[in-house]
């Protein structure tokens, strides 16, 4: 029988999120699409926005929720947020420093989950800075929501490189 925390398990799926994300990312640079900006003809967000996007998540759930913070990189949090008045459309920063956004919010979660005591897992967001989706979640909770957001993704990182092995075959 396997003996696994909690914290086991949250790292278990760092480990496969992050998997699905540099399989999806290599098979597109392995068919070709190494263009950030490349949007699906359905229209969705763009490679680099996905990417992007993708840290934001992590940086949104440890510094914003968890922790009460602003988030650690705004710049790249408030361009990527996948609010109502964001378009998708990526925002010319080079794949380098998106993953470098990515890396440094994955291990401060990381490193956040690893000394987390289970009370803190346990506790509910009832901040009244929290958003009313959130509201009333246990943390774990919002953990679970996070990986289920970031694998949506993934997802989508799948849908952009079959959209584009369909249109390279098409051009």
């Amino acid at each position: 029988m396997i003996e696994m925390t909690v914290t086991d398990f949250v790292i278990s799926m760092v480990e496969s999120t992050r998997t699905f994300r540099e399989r999806a990312l290599q098979s597109l640079q392995e068919n070709g699409c190494n263009d950030l900006s490349y949007r699906p003809s359905t229209g969705m967000s763009a490679m680099g926005w996905i990417l992007a996007h993708q840290a934001a998540v992590y940086d949104f759930v440890l510094n914003m929720l968890i922790r009460g913070n602003p988030p650690k990189n705004p710049d790249f949090f408030y361009s990527y947020r996948g609010d109502s008045s964001d378009t998708g459309d990526w925002k010319g920063n080079p794949l380098e420093e998106i993953q470098a956004y990515y890396d440094s919010t994955e291990s401060d979660f990381i490193l956040w989950i690893e000394s987390a005591p289970v009370e803190e897992l346990n506790r509910r967001m009832d901040e009244s800075c929290v958003s009313p989706y959130h509201r009333g979640m246990r943390i774990i909770d919002v953990i679970s929501d996070m990986f289920a957001h970031l694998n949506h993704h993934n997802g989508h990182l799948g849908a952009i490189n079959g959209d584009w092995r369909t249109k390279t075959r098409l051009d």
